[in-house]
């Protein structure tokens, strides 16, 4: 550390040293009795003259130049602030009643010497409560009057704010809130899977209204891809379902990170948000809308909410460059002269923006950041924030480079004092094949070696593939193998004794068989060794290529290229038969009807709030004579 000499250090010898922490700062300049709240230099501000912004209102009941109260049953109950704040058209504060300390937080617009006003006051460790009112002036007095409600309890509330000069309308010139950088122009509804009907119903309700937007399907890599391409604001169904949910803890983390507006509804009765939900949602002014009852009378309070920041997006057409869509990604980071392997489950480069999410050794992961040209070139530089669920962040950056089928992410992560190297491969949009399909490679660890070797002479000939570059399934196992097994044109088993004795092995090929998927096994070792397990029993009729003699690696390629080709043509065929079908989902139960290759149909069943199918019926209609 620096220890001042010389003249400076004859200076400050009798002074008592400072920590640089901003706020141990302000603790200091405090107890000296210096008034810090017109101070210019800020947190994170570059060391010159700053614009002092204009306030409206900042002060507190114990400095006597406010006085507020609210009613309940006949009686007047006075609240003490310890601080309030009315600035730029943001409301914050902190005090205590006679229920307890709060926080308070929310939004005022002003306009020609009136407006309205909204309050989230949140009590620590109990419940909270909606202010809603109007504000006018009487001289160098501001009045902001309205009533509070919890539940279906509510009454008046009052408070009287003296400011430092008489008002005038220079301070009404307030910025809008800003709209997301996102090129999207949806508002997006996030949900957990017992939430599933609301959601479409709430989505619904806002179409009627000549608001654009969309309900997912409740899949996480689909979710955040959907963020990140389509909306403008995300408006999260807070309730202990949904922060109880792990796809929604990892979507809504990722639309925090990335700066997208979130705009939440309370969709529980006697709910207060805790938690990681708690931490995002802190301050955020909420509608309750619990049941499809809530919709109609309490809709146009969510899209008021909504307007600043989908007002300037809706006559907008939205124009998506999507040069990575939804890919999943392999790579590694280097620390301490080790190499460590990063499984993304989705991966997506659109309109200059990055996103992903997945999970490496430190733990679950969701990415937000930025991608420039580079002159005269195809590649790009890049930086993006890995933000570890409910830890810490890392920062990486660097550029691209390419061929025909991949990008190459390579640079330097940094966090604190702390650097060193990564590298990615991102397979790129292909403009022909059938779009989502890819070959996939399900190894177990120790075969990894050969099965990246196979994968490289797959890349050089434009074959798409997926495997998990981490071996034998490991991390987020049910979204990769979701994504890898129902995505697949053909899974490549690489049999093993070693691959028969994984678990998740054994579930990712089951699942693989249960599809219905087309199957090569790749014998890595003499089938005898594990003839008689499960994978003996899933092999034995399938046509194999035996890759145990090096010698003849490059004749067994050819063989699985020409599998490969055949399988993805018959893909391609597929297609044109692919079902057509018109499908509900509501309120538990299930309809439909369309027609594939064998004719058509209707179909029927229920499910749970898990958004599980119970039971369903597929009847082919017969033909009309």
């Amino acid at each position: 550390g620096f220890q001042p000499s010389g003249w400076l250090g004859a200076i400050l010898a009798p002074a008592k040293s400072c920590s640089t922490d901003f706020n141990e700062v302000m603790k200091s300049l405090i107890s000296m009795g210096i008034k810090t709240s017109n101070l210019v230099l800020e947190r994170y501000e570059k060391n010159e003259p700053q614009p002092i912004e204009k306030y409206l209102f900042h002060g507190g009941t114990r400095s006597g130049d406010m006085t507020a109260t609210y009613h309940h049953l006949g009686q007047e109950f006075p609240m003490e602030f310890e601080f309030l704040g009315l600035e730029q058209g943001r409301v914050f504060g902190q005090g205590d009643d006679n229920i307890g300390a709060f926080t308070l937080a929310g939004q005022y617009k002003l306009e020609d010497g009136y407006g309205d006003i909204n309050m989230h006051k949140q009590y620590v460790g109990k419940h909270s409560v909606i202010y809603r009112g109007k504000i006018y002036f009487e001289g160098m007095t501001c009045v902001i009057e309205g009533h509070w409600e919890i539940g279906d309890m509510s009454d008046r509330f009052v408070i009287h704010l003296i400011l430092q000069e008489v008002y005038t309308t220079e301070m009404e010139k307030i910025p809008p809130p800003k709209a997301s950088q996102r090129q999207g122009n949806n508002v997006m509804i996030s949900y957990c899977p017992c939430q599933y009907d609301l959601a479409q119903k709430i989505a619904e309700g806002l179409i009627a209204k000549s608001i654009p937007a969309v309900c997912p399907p409740l899949r996480m890599h689909e979710m955040i891809k959907i963020a990140t391409e389509e909306a403008r604001v995300v408006i999260p169904l807070m309730s202990e379902a949904y922060e109880a949910s792990n796809i929604s803890k990892y979507v809504l983390s990722y639309v925090d990170e990335a700066g997208i507006p979130i705009v939440p509804i309370k969709a529980q009765d006697r709910y207060s948000q805790t938690g990681w939900l708690g931490v995002i949602c802190a301050g955020a002014l909420y509608t309750k809308i619990t049941n499809a009852n809530d919709i109609e009378k309490r809709l146009d309070n969510l899209i008021g909410q909504l307007y600043p920041y989908i007002s300037d997006a809706l006559d907008d057409e939205q124009h998506l460059a999507a040069l990575v869509d939804g890919t999943l990604v392999q790579g590694y980071y280097m620390q301490w002269g080790k190499k460590f392997d990063m499984k993304f489950d989705m991966f997506a480069m659109t309109n200059g923006y990055i996103a992903g999410q997945g999970d490496d050794e430190v733990g679950g992961f969701v990415i937000n950041g930025k991608y420039t040209c580079l002159s005269d070139k195809e590649d790009f530089e890049f930086q993006f924030k890995k933000h570890y669920i409910g830890q810490h962040d890392v920062q990486y950056s660097g550029t691209t480079t390419h061929n025909e089928s991949q990008f190459f992410f390579d640079g330097k992560w940094h966090i604190n004092h702390s650097s060193d190297s990564f590298h990615l491969e991102v397979s790129r949009n292909q403009s022909s094949g059938p779009k989502g399909l890819h070959i996939m490679l399900s190894y177990q660890w120790n075969s990894q070696k050969l099965v990246k070797r196979v994968a490289d002479m797959l890349k050089q000939r434009n074959i798409p593939i997926w495997f998990d570059i981490a071996g034998d399934m490991k991390g987020n196992i049910n979204s990769a193998m979701a994504y890898g097994v129902e995505g697949a044109a053909m899974v490549i088993s690489f049999d093993t004794l070693a691959y028969s004795k994984s678990i998740n092995c054994q579930k990712e090929l089951t699942y693989a068989v249960q599809l219905e998927k087309n199957i090569v096994p790749i014998l890595l070792e003499n089938e005898k060794g594990f003839q008689n397990t499960w994978l003996g029993m899933i092999i034995a009729s399938l046509n194999g290529i035996n890759m145990q003699d090096d010698s003849q690696f490059n004749y067994a390629i050819d063989t699985l290229v020409q599998r490969i080709n055949t399988a993805l043509e018959e893909k391609k065929d597929e297609e044109s038969y692919q079902s057509q079908v018109i499908t509900s989902l509501r309120e538990g139960r299930v309809s439909g009807q369309g027609n594939d290759k064998i004719g058509p149909f209707t179909m029927a069943g229920n499910y749970d709030n898990e958004g599980k199918l119970h039971t369903h019926d597929k009847i082919f209609l017969p033909f009309a004579l």
